[in-house]
């Protein structure tokens, strides 16, 4: 194979290794298997090979032989990417967050075995390999040279939108922030109606526990983001119409955070089905990284 062709290899197993972790961090938080190797790092059960299996060892021990093997693939990403494409504007500072995210992710999952932490601190986990997630996303959609394939290099974006994207994405992170605070604190189904919480009847708010406010809030939040989303894509399809590029991603990522919502409301009303919630932080991803791309582009057009 050529290098060419070997690269794009490395950064699609680097990428699908990468969703394989996400996925993974989120089924070992959903199935409670967090501690299936027990108080043991980076050994499971104190061995190489555990003896004794279960699923949740089976779960716990899948996710940290992926975390492993993404680092090694990353690492192995970020030489080409030096190597071979740092003249690209982005690569240098996206080879750090890919490289520094992934070993606070790592270095974060290694301390929730060995010492027991707060909800508050277990829910960042996610969020961070989300960081790592979409830099290794950027860095292949860079080897793959999409730029010239969307031809994105004259893409144009208003000020106004950039800014939109710019408050998107930090506003995406506290969303996504509230939602593995709702897992770490079981509170995924302390409010079994959608979108309010019933529970077989009316509720006063002020009547909410800890873990319903937290439930609500979250729902709050996403939902917002949902209406934030739609209401943009009217105001491009309104103003932007001949800008293709801003009209068929932003098109992509509202129907993205619809069926993000729409996955949302069946983890309750399927009262936590795997699949649902595997599907709901896998969809998320897609957003964010297809969000952190608009946001490169945004930063690549010149002022108006």
């Amino acid at each position: 194979m050529n290098n060419s062709l070997n690269h794009k290899v490395i950064a699609t197993l680097s990428l699908i290794s990468m969703l394989f972790v996400l996925i993974g961090g989120a089924l070992v938080t959903k199935t409670e298997s967090g501690l299936g190797c027990g108080r043991s790092w980076p050994l499971c059960n104190g061995e190489l090979i555990p003896s004794t299996i279960t699923a949740e060892l089976v779960i716990e021990f899948s996710h940290r032989v992926m975390s492993g093997f993404a680092i090694i693939l990353i690492l192995i990403l970020s030489y080409i990417a030096w190597k071979y494409y740092r003249h690209i504007e982005e690569t240098k500072f996206l080879i750090f967050m890919s490289l520094l995210f992934i070993v606070i992710q790592s270095l974060l999952g290694a301390a929730a075995v060995l010492v027991e932490q707060t909800s508050v601190i277990k829910a960042l986990h996610f969020g961070i390999s989300l960081v790592s997630f979409a830099a290794v996303f950027l860095l292949t959609l860079i080897i793959f040279n999409v730029d010239e394939k969307f031809h994105t290099k004259q893409a144009s974006i208003p000020v106004k939108i950039k800014n939109q994207f710019y408050s998107l994405l930090v506003y995406t992170l506290v969303v996504v922030y509230t939602g593995a605070l709702v897992r770490h604190k079981q509170a995924s189904l302390v409010c079994r109606d959608w979108p309010f919480c019933f529970n077989d009847q009316a509720l006063a708010i002020g009547s909410y526990s800890l873990q319903q406010w937290i439930q609500m809030g979250h729902r709050l939040l996403a939902g917002l983001l949902l209406v934030w989303v739609v209401l943009l894509l009217i105001h491009i399809l309104k103003n932007y119409r001949s800008n293709r590029f801003l009209v068929v991603s932003w098109s992509i990522a509202a129907s993205l955070i619809v069926l993000q919502v729409l996955l949302g409301a069946l983890v309750i009303i399927t009262l936590m089905n795997v699949v649902f919630a595997l599907m709901h932080a896998l969809i998320i991803s897609l957003f964010f990284a297809l969000l952190c791309y608009l946001v490169m582009i945004a930063r690549r057009t010149k002022k108006d």
